[in-house]
């Protein structure tokens, strides 16, 4: 399936990316992904044809991103940073990472999926297909997780610009 393996090679860095920001935890994200590219070659297996791959992977990763956390039976509470990380980065990057992990923790999943996708630069056309959410509702729902996002960050006493 050539056109499968394109597809993992173009876009497994975006999605590892977004299940990590998701989940916080890069085994967890590891295993997520692994699930996403599963389902996507059994769909292709199957004859069906997937028109916009990048949303169906958006889409599928913040789902069962979801999914795991539930299974989890919360949603992220990162206490420590995950082993594995960069060790490169500097202790105040690394406590940033964490704040603003925390304070996603504290997000609706749809509200986590649109911050995310925000980071990532995705538009509102492609937020709104991954999340079933009106494109005509995306960006006062973005406005609103951002300033959500915000006011948890600045009660924590960190300011993220």
């Amino acid at each position: 399936m050539k056109a499968f393996d394109q597809l993992y090679q173009k876009h497994y860095p975006t999605v590892f990316r977004v299940a990590v920001k998701m989940l916080g935890d890069s085994d967890e994200a590891a295993d997520v992904v692994q699930e996403v590219f599963l389902t996507l070659f059994q769909t292709m297996e199957k004859g069906m044809v997937v028109e916009y791959p990048l949303s169906w992977l958006y889409r599928t990763t913040l789902n069962k991103c979801i999914d795991k956390q539930k299974y989890n039976g919360r949603f992220q509470k990162l206490e420590t940073a995950p082993e594995g990380q960069v060790e490169f980065q500097s202790i105040e990057k690394q406590e940033t990472r964490i704040r603003v992990q925390r304070a996603l923790g504290k997000l609706k999943p749809v509200e986590r999926a649109l911050a995310v996708m925000y980071s990532e630069s995705l538009s509102y056309k492609e937020m709104a297909e991954a999340t079933g959410i009106r494109f005509s509702s995306v960006g006062k729902t973005l406005s609103r997780t951002l300033k959500k996002l915000e006011a948890e960050l600045k009660n924590k006493k960190y300011e993220l610009y």
